[in-house]
């Protein structure tokens, strides 16, 4: 421990000593590490994250599935038929996005709407925090018109009142009766945030064959994706037979991972994102390891009087490799600071288009995980760029280095001292005689 606060402490002093290439090193690394931090920031957000759902893991989205690939899309009768694969999937549910005029009287606004049929809380772990949700009879066509509000709209337009369920405001001009207020938490992680959620009526026995919403389920207990997958497909050959006339030759049924379904447009760009800061780090490692081996030449002599005085090449390895380390943290430091600004600028440009972001792009944030990775980011890249010039300049010929210095600083001494031309003259006189 001694020696690496000995390390530590000669690494600032030659730091200090060499302002300019410091400040270009550090830039170089902190620009490498800054640009890596704000993209692992969104795949850490994106990709890495569990969905904030009970059993996440076996959430699954019905899907149309053709030859060249998959989509969402389902109309009643295809929920009606889906929900009754009932050896397969449990808590089908189905949901749609929309809008709808708050008109309080004082503060008209558009808020978000959710229609959702009843089965859509259980599927994604929810409960009312105030009174309740609503029931299948009331999601049913012709039910009451009732409205669960969200906990964040409750708290912005209502005050946080628990007096609230029960009462009666008007959504689009109707007359609708609040009956729950729900719990903080449940974010659908597909579109704007929800501000109520109202019922989804859907016939149980709706023949309809417009594609105009989002449906899903759980898997059951022990069923696997590739057992569900097996089932609903040959299942959808029924369909076909009840409904020639709506269905393509060659589309069957499918469900996929609910994470799958929201990130794979996004997945492969993130992905090749991240190569390509990879690249751009690897870059600046190599432009700093140039900068080391300059700087090296600069340094023979000291590291040959280090070994003169005993000190093993082990011990220059770890000197130089800890000069690397400490630098490169400083960058990774600095770094940080840049990947937030990173971060907020492309959730600035283009935050609606990330999923799993959305309208709340606040919550991409340094946490523990991303400032781990920086740090151990820069850490690898320390010894990545000092590795390499620290076993070069271990390796200098200490007898060589010596004299050469010794003859550059002899010759120094010759020609740099200010010495009188007569006196030069004067003493070789003597010599001679």
């Amino acid at each position: 421990m001694e020696n690496f606060w000995q390390d530590l402490k000669h690494s600032l002093r030659m730091f200090l000593r060499s302002p300019g290439f410091t400040l270009t090193a550090i830039a170089a690394i902190a620009l490498g590490v800054g640009a890596n931090t704000a993209i692992f920031s969104l795949i850490d957000r994106v990709l890495l994250r569990p969905m904030p759902y009970p059993n996440a893991d076996r959430i699954v989205f019905f899907m149309n599935v053709y030859p060249g690939g998959s989509g969402q899309g389902a109309s009643p009768a295809k929920f009606n038929f889906w929900k009754a694969q009932t050896q397969s999937i449990q808590d089908a549910a189905a949901w749609r996005f929309g809008v709808a005029n708050y008109n309080p009287g004082d503060r008209p606004e558009q808020i978000q709407e959710t229609q959702v049929t009843s089965d859509f809380f259980r599927l994604f772990g929810s409960s009312a925090l105030f009174g309740r949700t609503f029931t299948f009879d009331e999601a049913l066509p012709g039910g009451p018109n009732v409205v669960d509000l969200s906990y964040e709209f409750w708290q912005r337009r209502f005050g946080s009142d628990p007096a609230v369920v029960g009462k009666t405001i008007e959504l689009s001009g109707e007359p609708a009766q609040i009956i729950g207020v729900l719990r903080p938490g449940l974010k659908i992680e597909i579109d704007q945030p929800p501000d109520v959620y109202a019922p989804f009526r859907i016939a149980p026995n709706s023949t309809e064959q417009g594609n105009y919403f989002n449906s899903g389920a759980r898997l059951k207990p022990g069923i696997t994706l590739e057992a569900a997958n097996a089932q609903i497909r040959v299942a959808s050959e029924e369909f076909r037979r009840n409904y020639p006339n709506f269905m393509d030759p060659k589309q069957t049924f499918g469900v996929e991972p609910l994470r799958e379904v929201l990130v794979r447009g996004t997945r492969t760009l993130l992905l090749v994102l991240m190569g390509a800061v990879g690249l751009v780090l690897l870059i600046a490692c190599a432009n700093v390891a140039n900068l080391l081996l300059a700087r090296a030449t600069g340094r023979k002599r000291e590291i040959s009087i280090r070994a003169a005085v005993g000190a093993g090449r082990g011990r220059i390895i770890r000197q130089l490799l800890t000069e690397s380390v400490v630098l490169s943290m400083i960058g990774g430091v600095f770094g940080l600071a840049l990947g937030f600004v990173g971060i907020r600028a492309i959730l600035t440009i283009s935050a609606g288009n990330i999923p799993r972001i959305g309208s709340q792009p606040t919550e991409v944030s340094m946490d523990l995980t991303v400032v781990l990775f920086t740090l151990g980011l820069s850490f690898a890249t320390g010894i990545l760029f000092g590795l390499i010039p620290a076993l070069q300049s271990s390796r200098a010929d200490l007898s060589s280095t010596l004299k050469e210095s010794a003859g550059r600083g002899g010759s120094s001494f010759r020609h740099n001292k200010s010495v009188p031309c007569w006196w030069w003259w004067k003493w070789r006189w003597l010599w001679c005689c």
